[in-house]
């Protein structure tokens, strides 16, 4: 019987994602959105790839502060979390939107969600380029 209860939740709550993100796949803004974060996904993984290949030591600098200069240093397989990092803030606000998708403010709600990974997106390219700049220049 505790079988039987717990493969119909899961069946409903399987179902209720489904609808969730096939309602945030619809919404034709939400397409426009994945479409240029993952262009940004992609040029971040290269970005990554390309800093990683390219240095020569076995330390790379992660972070510079302008008051006091380098203050992060680490291990050069680290710059791969930047782009990891972009890709659980995209599928956590994708799951939020799905999650959200029954409420009367549901489109607001998904430009909301999907802007603010955008600009992640955005902002996490920046911080490889100056990681770049840091590094290399």
């Amino acid at each position: 019987m505790a079988y039987s209860n717990f493969y119909g939740w899961f069946y409903s709550v399987r179902q209720q994602a489904a609808s969730g993100l096939a309602s945030v796949w619809h919404f034709n803004p939400s397409r426009w959105y994945f479409l240029v974060i993952l262009l940004l996904q992609i040029g971040a993984w290269l970005e990554a790839l390309f800093i990683y290949h390219n240095l020569s030591g076995d330390l790379l600098v992660l972070h510079y502060n302008v008051d006091f200069g380098i203050d992060l240093v680490g291990d050069p397989r680290q710059i791969f979390l930047y782009p990891i990092i972009g890709l659980g803030i995209l599928a956590f606000n994708t799951i939020v939107a799905a999650a959200l998708y029954r409420q009367r403010d549901f489109r607001v709600f998904a430009h909301f969600l999907l802007a603010a990974a955008l600009v992640s997106a955005l902002f996490l390219n920046l911080v490889l380029l100056f990681i770049y700049l840091i590094n290399f220049r």
